[in-house]
């Protein structure tokens, strides 16, 4: 039999043959564009919050800063009540009444995790210097240093134990808020402040080619948001014109999962930076 022959008395194998091929071909080639696009889809809903907060809160807002007995820095605010009112709460309210506080998401987090209060409405009792004070609500997420923040009415502001003008605030141009800790270039740091990258013998002024350079330290936040920026790459790099001043990275924290995460340190004070 020749060849010619063989395939005209099979025809109709190969027609169903080439038929399977086709079906599984275009199938095979729908499922994988399907799962790409599902991919991609995927891919778009894991983007990043950039964290905005309105800038009317900073307006006039004043901090202090205390210490757990741990060690643990906790930063309170006092802060417009017609500024708060426009952050969202994910629980109870956004704008503290006498008795009450409002904490931001991180730290509201944390505080339900060491069971120091359940829902809004629960109290806590000889809390850094204030008798009584009931949780008034949970802020909702910002992605800014306003998730660690405890707000705080004007009277509750002023009983509490705490230090005022240590820690500030500035905008970027962009309005992102920045937190600050002034310290001192002979000063102890404070418990939880220990270096992952850097010295502490270069928490010093700087002349660099006739320019004055301050120290800048950067929590591990800070740090990482800062780098993504393309602002520093290591400890040592300069920064020119940061909020009015030239300052040299000296140093990066341990990640501490408190507000130090965020903050700048730097030998300055609120009114030496604009």
């Amino acid at each position: 039999m020749t060849i010619d022959s063989w395939f005209r008395e099979n025809r109709g194998a190969f027609a169903f043959a080439i038929a399977v091929m086709l079906i599984g071909t275009v199938g095979y080639f729908a499922l994988g564009i399907r799962d790409d696009m599902a991919g991609g889809a995927s891919a778009g809903k894991m983007s990043n919050d950039s964290g905005t907060v309105d800038a009317s809160v900073f307006d006039g807002i004043t901090y202090k800063v205390a210490f757990a007995t741990d060690g643990t820095p906790k930063v309170f605010a006092h802060a417009k009540s017609s500024a708060l009112a426009n952050l969202s709460a994910t629980e109870g309210a956004s704008i503290p009444d006498g008795g009450s506080m409002v904490v931001g998401s991180a730290e509201g987090e944390m505080m339900k995790e060491e069971k120091l209060f359940a829902r809004p409405g629960d109290a806590l009792t000889d809390f850094f210097g204030i008798d009584r004070i009931e949780i008034g609500g949970i802020l909702a997420r910002t992605g800014t240093f306003v998730d660690d923040l405890h707000f705080l009415s004007t009277h509750d502001f002023g009983n509490l134990v705490g230090e005022e003008g240590r820690v500030y605030s500035r905008l970027t141009p962009e309005k992102a808020p920045k937190l600050f800790y002034a310290l001192g270039l002979n000063e102890t740091v404070p418990t939880k402040f220990a270096l992952a990258e850097g010295n502490m013998s270069g928490y010093a002024t700087h002349d660099l080619g006739g320019t004055e350079y301050y120290p800048l330290v950067l929590g591990s936040n800070e740090a990482r948001m800062m780098r993504e920026e393309k602002l520093f790459e290591t400890t040592g790099d300069e920064i020119r014109g940061f909020f009015g001043k030239n300052v040299v990275v000296v140093g990066v924290l341990e990640a501490t999962n408190s507000s130090f995460d965020m903050m700048h340190f730097v030998p300055l004070n609120e009114t030496q930076l604009r």
